[in-house]
């Protein structure tokens, strides 16, 4: 299991048993946040729960559950999308509830993120936003990412790639 500690947010493994509640929105006993989990939350448990047992809560770089500190309570969730690539990279997904969105929470969990994985080796990480979605891409370019010059082509359409080389990032 995964804890990664910022100033206000704890990024925590997203377990099985907490998947399987955002699937099916079983909010009792969970403190999550009113409008939590967002689309993509259960987007990300869906594909843990077809994971099935092959779903590895012991990684270090896997899915997280973004909490708020001062409460412990879910607002979202950051996470790799697969292991390290032989080359080192990584591509990093994320979301917050609406609720909790505009308060710098993306960025300071993101910045987690980016320390957790360059401690464990990781090279490139790699982030797709929809080239609407302006305020994950303020997201990025705090964190220093570099956008790619050329949109690429996905199942979803046109994205834009964004790049941060953990080599020249310093401590």
């Amino acid at each position: 299991m995964t804890t990664i500690r910022t100033p206000r947010l704890l990024l925590e493994t997203l377990t099985s048993d907490e998947a399987a509640a955002v699937r099916a929105g079983d909010r009792a006993g969970r403190a999550w946040v009113a409008d939590y989990p967002t689309d993509g939350d259960a987007v990300v448990a869906g594909v843990i729960g077809e994971a099935g047992e092959h779903y590895d809560e012991r990684t270090d770089l896997g899915v997280l559950q973004v909490r708020l500190r001062s409460s412990r309570i879910a607002v979202g969730g950051i996470g790799f999308l697969w292991a390290p690539s032989p080359e080192g990279e990584v591509e990093v997904g994320y979301g917050l509830a609406e609720s909790v969105q505009g308060q710098g929470l993306a960025t300071e969990a993101l910045r987690g993120v980016i320390a957790h994985a360059r401690d464990r080796g990781v090279r490139t990480i790699m982030a797709l936003t929809d080239p609407d979605n302006r305020a994950s891409q303020r997201v990025l370019e705090h964190c220093d990412f570099e956008r790619d010059p050329e949109p690429q082509v996905t199942d979803e359409g046109p994205m834009l790639r964004w790049t941060l080389d953990l080599t020249q990032v310093e401590d």
